[in-house]
This record gives structure tokens, C-alpha cells and sequence, in this order.
């Protein structure tokens, strides 16, 4: 081998370990990131079914609050039918006198 060839040679070996290096660090990289998007996707779905729980919280409180509404406004309704209708017998009875 003649002297360029060796220079040559050495270029090549240096070129490749840093190739093969680069290539590790990417390597490297690629599994982190894989790691962080596992991460937030397993985030994301906790957060997905907090979500879904606090909606069904939501709409259950809404029917509640739907039901005791109607249940207070149903009381409600009847004490005042029952003072009218109190009202209209005193009335029946002032017209009879």
C-alpha cells in the first residue's frame, strides 16, 4: 500500500467511526423521544378518562340539580294551588253570606 492509499484508509476508518458514532447517538435520541411520546400518550389518556369522569360527574350533578328542582318546584306548585284554592273557598263563602 502506498502512502495514499494508507491516507485514504484512514479517512475512510475515521469518516466510518464517526458515522457509526453519530449513528449511536441517534439511535439514542430516537428510543428517548420514544420514551417521552410514550409518556405523554399514557398522560394523555389518564387525562382523557379524568375527562370522561368529570363529564359524567357533570351530567349527573345537572340531573340532580334537574330532579330537585322539579321536586322543590313541584312543593312549590302544590302550596300554591293549595292557597288558591283557599283563597277561592273564601270566596265561595263571602258570596254565600
Amino acid at each position: 500500500m502506498t502512502e495514499n492509499d494508507r491516507r485514504i484508509m484512514a479517512d475512510f476508518e475515521a469518516k466510518l467511526h464517526r458515522l457509526v458514532y453519530e449513528y449511536n447517538q441517534k439511535e439514542e435520541d430516537v428510543q428517548k423521544l420514544s420514551r417521552m411520546l410514550e409518556e405523554k400518550e399514557n398522560t394523555l389518556k389518564e387525562l382523557q378518562m379524568r375527562c370522561q369522569a368529570l363529564e359524567k360527574s357533570y351530567n349527573d350533578l345537572k340531573q340532580a340539580r334537574i330532579i330537585s328542582l322539579s321536586s322543590e318546584g313541584i312543593d312549590a306548585t302544590k302550596e300554591r294551588i293549595s292557597r288558591l284554592v283557599r283563597e277561592i273557598d273564601r270566596c265561595i263563602e263571602s258570596l254565600k253570606k
